[in-house]
């Protein structure tokens, strides 16, 4: 038998560490199953808040297993809205990184525009018009969620509009977005489908915003 390292895990606690590792995936299988579930229930017209047993059943879960992961309906709820907010904002900033290299106009218009069009592709739109609906509602606790999405998408667009000669380009930064967000409200929840005049106007006058 070999001489046994000391600094090497022991035959006992890699089984520990398996056994861990495979109830966290598990946890997190579960977790995602009931976000999606509550989630579709909500962009099928479902109530904006649906009931728990509903979520349980779309999920394909037990209530014990809803509970172990969340301590209500309004926790699920607030959970939906989080992850749709910072999913968004992935996607911005995913649409800015291509831009490198372009000039600090075309990376901030970039952003601006990733923003908005969640409102023209179908695929996207019931989603993000359910997260900002429930975001915008009083869902307890809830209402983060929309200073989560404003603030990460106002560190986007600080470096570009700093680079546009914004003074303060933190608080430009956070006005562009602010802005950008609200014309996505508007346009998803009127039902409205923006053109590209409308992205064009938008793109054009946050620019020139950054530049005072």
């Amino acid at each position: 038998m070999t001489p046994t390292d000391p600094h090497r895990p022991s035959l006992a606690e890699r089984a520990v560490s398996r056994r861990m590792a495979g109830a966290e995936q598990s946890a997190r299988a579960e977790v995602d199953a009931l976000l999606d579930a509550g989630l579709k229930l909500m962009t099928e017209g479902a109530p904006r808040a649906p009931r728990v047993a509903d979520i349980v059943a779309a999920a394909g879960l037990s209530n014990d297993a809803f509970y172990r992961a969340f301590s209500g309906r309004d926790a699920l709820m607030e959970a939906i809205v989080e992850r749709g907010a910072r999913e968004l904002a992935g996607q911005v900033r995913r649409r800015m990184e291509r831009a490198v290299g372009d000039s600090a106009e075309d990376r901030l218009r970039a952003g601006i525009a990733a923003v908005v069009r969640q409102a023209a592709d179908p695929r996207l739109a019931a989603g993000v018009r359910a997260v900002l609906a429930a975001a915008v509602t009083p869902v307890p606790h809830a209402g983060h969620a929309m200073v989560v999405l404003v603030d990460g998408l106002g560190s986007l667009f600080a470096g570009p509009a700093r680079e546009l000669g914004a003074a303060d380009s933190v608080r430009a930064g956070r006005t562009i977005a602010g802005a950008a967000v609200a014309a996505l409200q508007h346009w998803l929840l009127s039902g409205h489908t923006p053109d590209e005049a409308d992205v064009e106007q938008l793109k054009r006058f946050l620019v020139a915003g950054a530049r005072s």
